[in-house]
């Protein structure tokens, strides 16, 4: 697994403005990854995966976007990925007051979830080929099951 340093290093390159609709700072994590080993994108996307599992908590689940009466299940992914663009500040915020949670529920910040796509396009492009082509699954299929509120 890759270290929590170097895993937050590079997620800091997105520039930690989860809200910001703009591919570019996921295209440059794209590549950077594309350029390490594939253990090294695989890495990264169990640790991105453990992030988001940290926030998978029935009470952040419960949160409200504005004239919805919950957050529907993708509603509360992309809201995760959005706290995870936004660093590990935010992360130990959010895990440390539930409240601070709210405002990654924006609909502005649900292009955070560009960083699912990440792992499974670092390594198409490192190795010409998807993710699992003889099982039919990439990356982010297996990052959106394996965080998916019990």
């Amino acid at each position: 697994m890759l270290a929590d340093e170097e895993f937050w290093r590079l997620v800091d390159m997105l520039g930690g403005q989860p809200e910001v609709q703009d591919d570019r700072p996921y295209e440059r994590l794209t590549s950077v990854l594309s350029e390490q080993p594939v253990e090294r994108i695989i890495d990264f996307a169990e640790a991105l995966a453990f992030k988001l599992h940290q926030l998978d908590r029935r009470v952040l689940a419960q949160a409200v976007l504005p004239g919805a009466d919950r957050l529907s299940d993708d509603d509360f992914l992309y809201a995760r990925c959005a706290v995870v663009v936004a660093g590990p500040a935010a992360m130990a915020a959010v895990l440390a007051d539930p409240a601070a949670f709210e405002r990654f529920t924006a609909v502005g910040a649900a292009h955070a979830e560009s960083i699912l796509d990440v792992p499974s396009d670092a390594y198409q492009k490192a190795t010409g080929e998807g993710v699992g082509p003889r099982r039919g699954v990439r990356l982010r299929d297996r990052l959106e099951r394996a965080v998916v509120v019990t």
